[in-house]
């Protein structure tokens, strides 16, 4: 399926994905991206629904240089374009944690019963892709390790799981736990914690493999060391594939004109005659197609 852009949003059907655990899961996958990719997002909740949806398929449009099918995993039908494919998770009950983020829902990827893809890239909502994949793309899949992840931007050693590139069954271990109750000590009571958890307590680490640094950022972290250095965020921001937005500000905040100009004068007032954090741009990669 190859996406040239954005289709005017349809009901699309949902379809539950459910398959028997198969006996022998397939070898490990090429060292290049399958085609067409197999993109996995989430939409859950009323949080971030078809809108955010829409706006991922269309950077990847843009961005991705390869054919791809994004597969939007939720828990109640929604309007999406449909060359989106809808997958119904809202079974995944097993999933359900109190005092868990709705997020570690998520954690069902783990579980070959879940999925089809020999492998596959898993990308959060939030987030905005601003240049072309194929750097990242082609670190991910020509790395040997089950499973890539994004290194933490807070906890050293520790991961964000805002964007991976996951094989199917590999690291089953994760949902496996999960669902028999273990609790690890957490930062953030949600899944990527959990992740680094199961992979400490059994001796995983050599099965985990990191993105560069510089191929996923987070918008936050970039933007108060941009206080202390603008240069260096400047250069952050430049570089990077795919910026993250956690904490605050959210994304419906950031790209705000009020945001937008505040931010400014406070780069005008530090010395910065050049803009340091590029919200325009990312607004416009965000918005792409679509009326602002």
């Amino acid at each position: 399926m190859i996406n040239n852009g954005i289709v005017a949003p349809t009901a699309t059907p949902m379809t539950t994905t459910l398959h028997a655990l198969d006996t022998e899961l397939a070898a490990p996958a090429a060292a290049v991206p399958p085609v067409p990719l197999p993109v996995v997002c989430f939409a859950l909740g009323e949080a971030y629904g078809a809108l955010y949806v829409r706006r991922l398929h269309d950077m990847l449009a843009r961005h991705c240089p390869q054919p791809f099918t994004l597969y939007c995993y939720t828990d109640r039908p929604r309007q999406l374009p449909s060359a989106v494919v809808q997958r119904d998770c809202s079974g995944w009950t097993e999933l359900e944690r109190e005092g868990m983020r709705p997020t570690t829902r998520k954690l069902g990827i783990f579980n070959p019963a879940y999925v089809e893809f020999e492998s596959f890239l898993y990308l959060d909502l939030t987030l905005v892709i601003r240049r072309d994949m194929g750097e990242l793309l082609a670190f991910a899949f020509a790395r040997p390790e089950p499973l890539v992840i994004v290194p933490s931007w807070y906890h050293e050693g520790g991961y964000n799981s805002s964007v991976m590139r996951l094989r199917r069954g590999e690291l089953k271990a994760v949902y496996d736990a999960f669902v028999a109750g273990e609790r690890f000590v957490q930062n953030v009571a949600g899944d990527q914690d959990f992740i680094l958890g199961v992979v400490r307590s059994r001796g995983l680490e050599d099965r985990i493999a990191r993105f560069p640094p510089h191929q996923v950022i987070s918008f936050r972290k970039t933007l108060k060391a941009g206080g202390r250095d603008p240069a260096w965020a400047r250069r952050r921001m430049e570089d990077a594939t795919i910026v993250k937005f956690h904490g605050r500000p959210k994304m419906n905040e950031a790209f705000s004109a009020r945001y937008h100009w505040r931010l400014r004068l406070r780069e005008l007032l530090r010395g910065c005659w050049r803009p340091v954090m590029p919200v325009g741009e990312l607004r416009r990669q965000w918005h792409g197609s679509e009326t602002a």
